[in-house]
């Protein structure tokens, strides 16, 4: 498996290798663009940086996978907690070591594979194929140039190569499997009803003391957040583009050039008539379709005989009508019939994958040439855009020498350049207006070289032909903000903790009363004007019941004889009293060959996952990571 992944590759014919994907994917229709970023960091692990933006994708990433799997019942502030955050970094910050530790073993990751890689995608494949355009529009999404998505897949696979190695000695036991298959088919029965801090809120106050208090002791929570402001120069395509002549000469060289390509091919109308083939039923089907041939040989009208008995949903509710077809459009069979018949012409039957058609010739549209004249707007509009570019690029080399030649001063680059220095509003790393709401801007402008060292920024790319250079006007440091300003949150904030407090204690009160035989569990809901759910055959995952509730249900112990009830954490912000009153467990011994199968792949992979803890543990007791805490941040 490793072999698939491994590759002694380096020196020359690595560079050379990796300059032929890079050359494929211009080949694709993809350029390269100008990219930068700030080099802030979210971590630093052996020297090695987990940047901001892998971080924010991260959390992006997990937040759609588990809102997916999970819907709303996590609570959108799941996703806002230090502890939801940290676990995202350490997963990087374990990635990372494990990338490096395979580096260590020499997995290096042959370029071919990148390629492969990238063409095999679903998510950038169209109609089972390989998409240039999707491939250009998941560049754009995720505002990465194909060579900075080769370095990340190469990442990715040196990251897998240690786990993948580890699952390689994995194995699983026919009582492992039972036991598996109990726990994760296993179905709980119970009786619950819910106490939030929102149920109480009415019911507490909160005194200016209080409020003042808090401030004094948590001021640091309710501080400004960090703003910049600062100077930039910039230059597009868009800049340039009226130093672009095209002259008539050129226009007319470019539509020779172009003219075999701007070929209209030859069109057909189609309809016809579907009736599909099975192994089963061949001969019949053969002999139906002979009869419908019949039929429209005797003179019955095509579209309403194709509306009667062709199978084929899209075309058979409009007569047949398949509209307009090029070569290459249709099955082989069907083409070759469609493109050697004449106008009007209906076909005998004819067989392809698809079964047995019959095809109506309607009109034929020959292939033509656009003379000058009629696209000459267009082929301007495309040399001047061609042209642009291309002074775009010298003109951005240009300005790159003049920015370093300029010794860190940006209003010197801008004056030998013919660029004013324009100033941004102060903005935080959510981003401003204009092009301070531009994501590589942003993190341009707050990366240690702007921000700290006070130096001019690196190129960064703005996208579209767009690149700009900037440089600190001013940082605003975080502040503490007033109390009046904040005495609203933070007077909400300590009514949610009373109210919190106060629902755990009259849960914790209840249970007590509902165990003593004072009351019910109905009565207990009545007393608060709930209702009680009965929860049935609820399962571990997919429930449509609160996440957090069912986990915990799931921990508690079944007492059926003296049908206690408990106290159970249900969200960040309420409590249930539950009553568990069944588990019920899988027949083990109906399990099919498939099962078990199923199950061993996933004891295998549980148990991989566990070795690769432990690795990872090891390499993090040995590794010098360190975290930035300014990410935990609420507003970071």
């Amino acid at each position: 498996m490793l072999r698939d992944i491994k590759q002694q590759s380096s020196g020359l014919t690595a560079k050379i290798l990796l300059g032929l994907i890079i050359i494929s994917f211009v080949f694709w229709g993809v350029g390269s663009q100008l990219m930068t970023s700030g080099n802030d960091s979210a971590a630093v692990v052996n020297g090695d940086k987990v940047s901001f933006d892998d971080f924010n994708q991260a959390v992006q990433a997990d937040r759609n996978r588990m809102t997916q799997q999970f819907g709303d019942s996590l609570g959108s502030e799941y996703f806002e907690t230090e502890n939801y955050k940290r676990g995202i970094l350490n997963r990087l910050v374990e990635s990372e070591l494990l990338k490096q530790e395979a580096s260590k073993f020499s997995y290096d990751v042959r370029p071919e594979r990148i390629k492969e890689y990238i063409e095999s995608a679903p998510a950038l494949q169209i109609d089972g194929k390989f998409s240039k355009e999707a491939y250009a529009n998941y560049l754009k999404s995720v505002r990465k140039s194909p060579e900075m998505l080769q370095v990340q897949i190469e990442d990715e696979l040196k990251t897998s190569a240690i786990p993948l190695m580890i699952s390689e000695t994995a194995f699983s036991l026919d009582s492992e499997i039972k036991k598996q298959n109990q726990l994760s088919k296993q179905k709980r029965n119970f009786d619950y009803f819910e106490l939030s801090a929102n149920d109480f809120m009415d019911k507490v106050e909160v005194t200016d003391e209080e409020i003042e208090n808090h401030y004094t002791e948590f001021g640091n929570d309710y501080m400004t957040e960090e703003k910049v402001s600062v100077n930039y120069i910039e230059l597009s395509a868009a800049d340039v583009a009226s130093e672009v002549e095209v002259t008539d000469e050129e226009v007319a060289t470019y539509y020779t050039e172009k003219k075999d390509s701007l070929t209209n091919p030859e069109k057909r109308k189609a309809s016809h008539i579907l009736l599909p083939v099975s192994s089963d039923d061949a001969e019949s089907v053969k002999a139906e379709i002979v009869k419908v041939a019949a039929r429209i040989a005797s003179g019955e009208d095509f579209v309403e005989v194709a509306k009667e008995v062709s199978k084929d949903p899209g075309s058979a509710p409009n007569g047949g009508d398949l509209g307009w077809v090029s070569k290459g459009d249709m099955v082989k069979p069907f083409e070759d019939k469609l493109f050697s018949m004449n106008e009007g012409e209906i076909s005998e039957p004819v067989l392809s994958d698809f079964g047995y058609h019959i095809i109506k010739l309607d009109e034929i549209q020959l292939p033509n040439i656009p003379t000058l004249d009629e696209i000459k707007e267009t082929l301007v509009d495309e040399l001047k855009h061609e042209k642009a570019n291309n002074l775009f690029l010298t003109k951005a080399d240009e300005l790159n020498t003049i920015v370093i030649d300029s010794d860190n001063v940006l209003e010197v680059a801008a004056e030998n350049f013919g660029l004013s220095v324009q100033t941004t509003e102060a903005f935080t790393r959510r981003g401003g207006i204009g092009v301070s709401a531009n994501q590589n801007f942003i993190q341009a402008a707050f990366s240690d070289t702007v921000k700290t060292d006070s130096e001019t920024s690196q190129m960064v790319d703005l996208g579209e032909n767009h690149i700009a250079y900037l440089h600190i006007n001013e940082l605003m440091l975080p502040t503490k903000k007033p109390i009046e300003e904040v005495s609203d949150i933070i007077k909400n904030k300590l009514k949610t903790e009373k109210s919190k407090e106060m629902a755990q204690k009259e849960v914790e009160t209840l249970v007590d009363a509902i165990n003593k035989g004072e009351k019910t569990l109905s009565e207990a809901a009545n007393e608060h004007e709930k209702t009680v759910t009965e929860a049935v055959d609820v399962e571990r995952i997919g429930s449509k019941q609160p996440f957090m509730l069912v986990k915990n249900v799931f921990s508690l112990k079944l007492d059926s004889e003296s049908n206690k009830v408990v106290k159970v954490d249900s969200s960040g912000n309420s409590y249930a009293v539950v009553m568990l009153k069944a588990v019920n467990n899988p027949d083990s011994e109906s399990l099919t060959e498939e099962d078990k199968s199923q199950i061993a792949s996933q004891i295998e992979r549980t148990s991989t996952n566990n070795e690769v803890v432990n690795f990872t543990n090891y390499l993090k007791s040995k590794a010098d990571v360190n975290i930035n805490e300014k990410i935990f941040e609420t507003n970071q």
